[in-house]
């Protein structure tokens, strides 16, 4: 991204900037969510096409792609992402609910985000487990990281989204943001002989404050979100000395 001179305020796309620019580890801002029924077919030369909204007008019935080998129906999702930082780039990712092949989304994003239920529930005042947290994510301020993406075809190295964490608000989201990118740009690259398990452990800090806030300075609401967040429950416990420290015990 570069300053648009004839407006400060908004941004051009560089290509040249972009492939010069490592995709980040991390993303924080509003996500939207779209799924949807598609339909795969082969092209006159037999082979798999993008898959595309499912009309039945245009595609067949149900009943018809069933029986025709050439065809078969799924549920795409499709996921963008509006950073809070407004110097980073939109980005989009498009993927099979039920791709065998590239099961990402089983695998990885909606676990990912069926951890972040009760806190989907605790920021929207809904009952636990009477709504659909794929749909009531759609709009709400995220974070999360890009990891590797699991497919059945060797030799893939693509990534994929792993959401983290959810926030009540636009403020939060950003203050969240800031804490993890200016971490990382202080933080010493971890020791070899440390695995990397005391800096995954570092990074995973910034997202207690946030967590803090949104417990509304109440240490039992703090047990319960830290309980219920599998990445930084993994990390810490109430009783660990990053956990006390940003209570201010």
């Amino acid at each position: 991204m570069t300053y648009n001179p004839d407006n400060p305020n908004e941004h051009e796309y560089d290509a040249f900037e972009d492939a010069m620019t490592d995709e980040p580890s991390r993303f924080f801002g509003q996500v939207s969510i779209e799924a949807y029924q598609a339909v795969f077919a082969k092209d006159v030369n037999g082979k798999w096409q993008k898959p595309e909204p499912y009309i039945a007008d245009l595609h067949g019935s149900e009943e018809e792609i069933s029986k025709n080998d050439d065809k078969f129906l799924t549920v795409q999702v499709d996921i963008s992402l509006t950073p809070v930082d407004p110097t980073r780039k939109i980005w989009t990712r498009s993927v099979g609910a039920k791709n065998r092949n590239r099961p990402e989304f089983a695998r990885v994003i909606r676990p990912s985000i069926e951890a972040l239920a009760e806190q989907i529930a605790a920021i929207k005042s809904l009952q636990p487990g009477q709504f659909n947290p794929l749909k009531e994510l759609s709009g709400m301020w995220v974070g999360g990281e890009f990891v590797p993406r699991p497919s059945n075809k060797e030799g893939e190295t693509w990534t994929t989204l792993k959401f983290t964490c959810v926030f009540a608000s636009q403020d939060e989201c950003a203050a969240a943001a800031d804490e993890v990118y200016n971490h990382d740009a202080d933080e010493p690259a971890a020791e070899p002989e440390d695995n990397g398990q005391d800096a995954a452990k570092a990074a995973l800090v910034p997202f207690l404050a946030p967590l803090w806030e949104q417990a509304g300075h109440d240490q039992d609401k703090m047990a319960e979100l830290l309980g219920v967040n599998p990445l930084l429950s993994s990390a810490f416990t109430m009783d660990s000395p990053e956990v006390q420290a940003v209570m201010g015990s």
